[in-house]
């Protein structure tokens, strides 16, 4: 699926017996269904919507609160397009005003783009100090962009939704050594995806921190 953070053929490969796997057709609609079944969970794990780590590349306008300090927190976006605020309050559209990056203002962290990482924050510029604050109007900030985390998954969220995929299909496969029959893979599919494995939850970890942190 669009959203998924891996692929059967890329998650099979990741086996010492990766070609008796990938030569089979049986096997890729129960790997497909693990591999989303792992990268949904792995959303939920850092706190984040669906598809986050995959965002697509349509722009989106979010609205906030205006901070009413130097710096505004916003949610993670992959790039942003336009920052407009409500200077004198306001909830029409003519109420925005657009700001200038580098103007009035720059993204945060400065290397987002080169390090793989989201945009989480906005900052006046202190030199110019064209602007003395975030209004604090309800809704006053207004950002358009396209949101998400990076414009393709982080390797770690990659790496993790292939091993939890793989070591739930390698479990079913224990249970199938003696039903023998392909029918019965149909009916397996959902039964291992309950939660994330704790050593996959580890390796997560240091992402969900920065995020949560963020």
């Amino acid at each position: 699926m669009a959203n998924d953070y891996t692929t059967s053929t890329d998650a099979f490969a990741q086996l010492t017996d990766s070609t008796s796997y990938q030569s089979s057709t049986d096997f890729y609609p129960v790997m497909d269904g693990l591999i989303t079944a792992a990268s949904r969970l792995i959303d939920r794990e850092v706190g984040r919507r669906d598809g986050f780590f995959y965002p697509s590349t349509d722009a989106k306008t979010m609205y906030y609160n205006g901070s009413g300090d130097f710096e505004q927190k916003i949610d993670e976006f992959v790039s942003i397009t336009t920052v407009s605020v409500a200077e004198q309050g306001g909830v029409a559209s003519t109420s925005y005003t657009d700001w200038t990056e580098n103007t009035d203002y720059v993204t945060l962290p400065y290397n987002a783009s080169n390090d793989g990482r989201p945009i989480n924050r906005l900052q006046l510029l202190d030199y110019n100090r064209t602007k003395g604050s975030w209004y604090s109007y309800q809704k006053s900030v207004k950002v358009l962009g396209i949101p998400g985390y990076a414009t393709s998954p982080p390797t770690i969220v990659v790496q993790a939704c292939k091993t939890q995929a793989i070591k739930w299909f390698m479990k079913a496969r224990q249970a199938w050594q003696d039903e023998g029959a392909s029918v019965e893979i149909g009916q397996m599919i959902f039964a291992a995806p309950t939660e994330l494995d704790p050593d996959i939850k580890k390796l997560l970890k240091p992402l969900k921190l920065e995020l949560s942190n963020g």
